[in-house]
């Protein structure tokens, strides 16, 4: 059983970790001119940076929250963080559009569970009265990333593009390292069965639905941040 000292320390590695996915969608707006004109991308192609990772976001969302059901909520939630710091890895050392789309869509994987597997380790560790805070507070990360984080991406920018990636990764070892000492493994059923062709269904539609809106996309560019905002609602 937690006090409340030990909850408020897993609150800010959950913080961390939302804040961290969080800012990924609001960092990059100010750095796609840099990386399109790096690679020379058209806008269509350019839209993708934004696409790819929502699409693979929508894809994970779902799948990384039943795995939390089955092996537990503190495997998942540092397996999502994880992919996340490699993707960001790949992205900023990316040579080409097509490893940089790569990693944008291996990001986006992981960052599809590292918010709903914090809110279902806050329904478990929290106490009634002091849930609503704990997810409050949350969801308050959204909000503060897309009001600073075109701040710090102009600044990041000074140094290259690529540095809002690298960023990344000292703040994955972070968490993993605070993950593995204060997060508990609650949620794990290994006997639970994992709904395959439901899972498969449901990505199907999840994708297919992003792929329209990438035609909006191609469009505007700016639509992807609307819907990275929405999926963050």
């Amino acid at each position: 059983m937690m006090d409340d000292k030990a909850r408020n320390r897993l609150l800010l590695v959950l913080f961390l970790g939302v804040l961290m996915a969080a800012l990924d969608i609001a960092v990059t707006g100010p750095a796609l001119p840099a990386m399109t004109a790096q690679f020379g991308m058209s806008t269509s192609t350019a839209s993708w940076i934004f696409g790819i990772y929502i699409v693979a976001n929508l894809v994970s969302t779902p799948l990384l929250a039943k795995a939390s059901d089955r092996y537990g909520r503190r495997t998942s939630f540092l397996a999502s963080v994880v992919l996340f710091g490699i993707g960001s890895l790949v992205v900023a050392s990316a040579t080409d559009v097509t490893v940089l789309l790569v990693g944008r869509a291996i990001q986006g994987f992981g960052a599809g569970g590292i918010f709903p597997v914090a809110s279902a380790v806050v329904g478990e560790v929290f106490p009634v009265e002091q849930r609503g805070r704990a997810l409050g507070l949350i969801g308050a990360v959204f909000g503060i990333a897309f009001l600073v984080g075109p701040i710090i991406g102009g600044v990041l920018l000074i140094f290259g593009w690529p540095w809002l990636f690298w960023v990344n990764v000292p703040i994955v070892v972070l968490i993993i390292g605070l993950g593995l000492r204060l997060l508990p493994n609650t949620g794990g059923n290994e006997g639970k069965p994992f709904d395959v062709l439901g899972s498969a269904l449901m990505s199907a539609i999840l994708i297919a639905l992003a792929y329209g809106l990438q035609g909006i996309g191609n469009q505007s560019v700016g639509m992807y941040a609307i819907v990275g905002a929405l999926i963050a609602v």
